[in-house]
């Protein structure tokens, strides 16, 4: 499977389908699939990483979802997504935060001791946070048991092949729809993000940005400073197989 030549549509996969915006307005759920999922206006939710290359490896995560603001962030805690390479489980060592406010999206790296000191840059401009409908193109694909729950899974084409979709999302059956899992392609191959911890309503996290700073595009140079600069971070083991989806 050929990834996207764009990088940034690598990130945007990962960032939990910023790039279904792209999508056509078909409703492609099946007439006999239970009502297709909708996220609540406001929530958080923790993440734990798994990166299909990267073997027998995790690191974690939080996403925190406001439409009221049209806002995303996505924090990536002692590992960073790469942000211009393919990475590996020894670099990018470092915590950061993908942020879509204001209809872009930052980067933002996590080098001082408070949200409004950190360094950040400009990733993508025009991407916006998705709204809570976005999975209304998805396709229903039956019922599957992931991290011991039974889920309803959810597909929607990522590829050049529509036959062969590549993005998947799990929710729970029960009447949250609580999250379960996301698999998709990203820069560093086919991954997987398990939810936990799903929590609808307010959070206490800053949403704004960080500094006027971040209105200057991110460059490579960028990414390798801050890479060099936070030094080594933490590795998660795991037990136990991952089943990974086929593409």
């Amino acid at each position: 499977m050929m990834l996207d030549s764009r990088m940034t549509s690598c990130v945007e996969i990962l960032l939990c389908c910023l790039l279904l915006l792209g999508l056509g307005n078909q409703d492609t759920a099946a007439a006999s699939s239970p009502p297709v999922p909708s996220w609540p206006d406001q929530f958080s939710v923790q993440l734990t990483i798994y990166v299909e290359q990267y073997g027998n490896w995790q690191s974690i995560g939080a996403m925190y979802y406001n439409y009221t603001q049209k806002t995303f962030r996505a924090d990536y805690i002692d590992w960073c997504l790469p942000l211009f390479d393919t990475g590996s489980p020894d670099k990018n060592n470092y915590t950061c935060t993908f942020l879509a406010t204001q209809g872009s999206m930052y980067f933002v790296n996590h080098t001082a001791l408070s949200w409004d000191d950190y360094q950040c840059c400009l990733f993508e401009e025009g991407l916006a946070a998705v709204p809570p409908d976005w999975m209304k193109n998805c396709q229903y694909n039956g019922t599957q048991q992931i991290w011991d729950t039974e889920c309803d899974a959810w597909w929607f084409p990522g590829t050049s092949d529509p036959e062969k979709p590549c993005y998947g999302y799990w929710t729970a059956q029960d009447d949250q729809r609580t999250p379960v899992q996301f698999f998709g392609l990203s820069s560093v191959g086919p991954t997987i993000l398990k939810y936990s911890g799903y929590k609808p309503g307010p959070f206490d996290v800053p949403l704004n940005l960080p500094s006027a700073s971040c209105q200057q595009e991110c460059k490579p140079p960028l990414s390798k400073r801050l890479r060099k600069a936070m030094g080594g971070g933490r590795k998660r083991e795991q037990a136990w197989p991952i089943q990974w989806p086929s593409c």
